[in-house]
C-alpha cells in the first residue's frame, strides 16, 4: 500500500514489493524536494535528493573543525577527532592532501572501519565526503579561512 502524507511531503511504501513497482515515482519525489521512505522488515530507508542531503550533512559536520595551522615554515591541515593529518609546504597542497586523506579513510571506513568501535560514529562524515566533490570539500575545508 502506498500512502501520501500530503501535510508533511512523505510518500510511504509499505513493502519492498510496492516501492519498486513505484520507483518512478519515489524518484520524482525526491527530485521534487519531497521524501519517499520505503518500511522493509520493520525499518525505514529514505530516498532524499543528493544535494539536500549533503548540505544536511554539511551542517551537521562543522567546518571549523578542520584545522589548518602554520608551523615551522609548513602547513598542518588535520580534522581533530578523525586520524586525518597532512603536512605541507604550502597551503593548497596541504589542503589537497587533507581531501585526499578524507577520501582515503571513506573507503577504508566502507572497507572495514565502519565495524570498530571507535569508528562507526564517522557514518555522517563518510556520507558526506562520498557526496562530495573536491571542490565542495575544498570550500568546506576552508569556510573558516574566509
Amino acid at each position: 500500500m502506498t500512502i501520501v502524507d500530503s501535510i508533511t511531503s512523505v510518500t510511504r511504501y509499505d513493502s519492498m514489493h510496492n516501492a519498486r513497482n513505484n520507483f518512478s515515482q519515489m524518484l520524482t519525489a525526491a527530485e521534487e524536494g519531497n521524501l519517499a521512505v520505503v518500511s522493509r522488515k520493520g525499518k525505514d530507508s529514505a530516498l532524499v535528493q543528493v544535494g539536500r542531503l549533503r548540505l544536511l550533512l554539511a551542517h551537521i559536520i562543522e567546518p571549523h573543525e578542520a584545522q589548518v595551522v602554520r608551523e615551522d615554515g609548513r602547513w598542518v591541515a588535520y580534522l581533530p577527532g578523525l586520524p586525518l593529518a597532512v603536512e605541507e609546504s604550502d597551503f593548497d597542497t596541504a589542503i589537497a592532501a587533507l581531501i585526499e586523506a578524507m577520501r582515503e579513510y571513506a573507503a577504508d571506513w566502507q572497507d572495514h572501519l565502519h565495524a570498530a568501535v571507535n569508528h562507526r560514529d564517522k557514518v555522517d562524515f563518510v556520507q558526506f565526503v562520498e557526496l562530495s566533490t573536491d571542490e565542495q570539500l575544498r570550500e568546506w575545508l576552508t569556510a573558516a579561512e574566509r
